[in-house]
């Protein structure tokens, strides 16, 4: 049974990892004004430091705690190492909605550095997939306009995913603005990635804006343009042809003899 001990508030200190960036005031000051006429209901969690005291969970209620005034606030002491502290803020702030996927990540990668935990160690602790905390650590990574248009929710993290794999910089900041702008689904991002891919493939062509309609169930014919020829025929079509280094310059001269105006193809 845990034991609740009330602690004076200017003992108690901010997590110094703290999961999110920061707090919404009003809200903030909708729950104290809560507590004003209820009380706090369920107690902090702290764990020692020194002298004072660090929460562990509980940081938006010590806050709302504080501008309602209360000089002494219940609290459940727990002696906590770096990784046990970690797991409890998780387990509390990751099931919020309010959390947005950039202060996931940013926590995730402290966890990660604190503690020495593996992905796989992480996502135990957390109660996640693997997957859950590698797309995090991939936001982490994300150019800081991306992680702007995820915190703000101007996007959605699976397009944000799906456009971050843009590898050429231009194009990805360029289809990420549009992308914001239309409110594009997952699955036009998902689609948009994939004529990107395809403009990689030899003989592809990048649009500069990219096609928002998806695609019918029809499948759609990717065209390639022929070496011998130079028209464009469905990539399904295509052969692969070994030609020694040495003879591409006879290779060439072939090509431009079949293409000239007087060959008949």
């Amino acid at each position: 049974m845990e034991t609740v001990k009330e602690i004076f508030s200017d003992l108690i200190d901010d997590p110094k990892d703290a999961m999110r960036s920061g707090l919404d005031r009003e809200g903030l000051f909708d729950l104290a004004e809560d507590i004003k006429k209820n009380g706090l209901i369920n107690p902090i969690t702290v764990r020692p430091v020194a002298d004072r005291f660090e929460v562990v969970a509980g940081h938006r209620r010590l806050g709302a705690c504080k501008i309602a005034g209360i000089i002494k606030i219940p609290c459940v002491v727990k002696e906590l190492d770096d990784r046990a502290a970690f797991s409890i803020m998780a387990s509390e702030n990751l099931v919020r909605e309010d959390v947005d996927p950039v202060d996931e990540a940013e926590f995730i990668i402290k966890m990660i550095n604190r503690t020495g935990q593996t992905v796989d160690e992480v996502a135990q602790n957390i109660r996640r997939s693997r997957q859950y905390v590698e797309d995090r650590l991939i936001v982490a990574e994300m150019p800081d306009y991306l992680k702007d248009f995820l915190r703000s929710k101007q996007i959605k993290l699976g397009a944000a995913l799906a456009l971050n794999q843009i590898a050429d910089e231009n194009t990805k900041s360029m289809w990420v603005g549009m992308a914001v702008r239309d409110g594009v689904s997952v699955r036009v991002a998902d689609y948009w990635l994939h004529q990107w891919k395809i403009s990689q493939l030899p003989g592809g062509v990048l649009s500069e804006i990219p096609a928002s309609d998806l695609p019918s169930n029809e499948p759609q014919a990717v065209l390639f343009e022929c070496a011998i020829d130079g028209k464009k025929y469905d990539a399904r079509l295509f052969r692969t042809v070994m030609i020694y280094e040495g003879n591409l310059s006879l290779f060439n001269s072939i090509v431009s003899e079949l293409r000239s105006p007087s060959a008949s193809i």
